[in-house]
């Protein structure tokens, strides 16, 4: 159980986070609700990011920018080691970092990000209600 805290101040709110370990003890909470002595409280699923994260520095996947432990700024135009303003490589000549595909290292449809975002969706179906599997449009 976890409090939320609003981003501007860290300041508490009245919102609170239950994370289960089983699907079932889930789905009949969020049913139920909660009931602490003559109150009753709704609950509700939380809606999950279905987007695999990419970091800007280094153009992999499963971690963003602020996490990043590579210090130099890979360019998404070539995959080498510059920011993508100075790149010189004509457009004809693009790479992607992740597959060496002739796209951008951080297009939509490079295999590498379209497996990650299946494997996100299948965390998100492991973890949610099995009546509504989240599928990808």
């Amino acid at each position: 159980v976890t409090r939320l805290n609003r981003k501007e101040g860290n300041i508490p709110t009245s919102t609170i986070k239950i994370t289960f370990k089983d699907v079932n003890n889930r789905n009949t909470f969020i049913h139920t609700g909660l009931q602490v002595d003559s109150m009753q409280f709704n609950a509700e699923a939380t809606s999950q990011n279905k987007k695999s994260v990419q970091c800007f520095i280094c153009l992999q996947y499963n971690h963003v920018t602020k996490y990043c432990k590579t210090k130099q700024q890979i360019c998404a135009k070539c995959g080498d080691n510059h920011r993508i303003e100075q790149c010189t490589v004509a457009n004809d000549a693009i790479k992607c970092n992740n597959c060496k595909g002739k796209y951008l290292g951080t297009a939509n449809d490079c295999p590498n990000f379209l497996e990650q975002e299946k494997q996100m969706l299948n965390l998100i179906n492991q973890y949610s209600s099995t009546s509504s599997p989240t599928i990808t449009t």
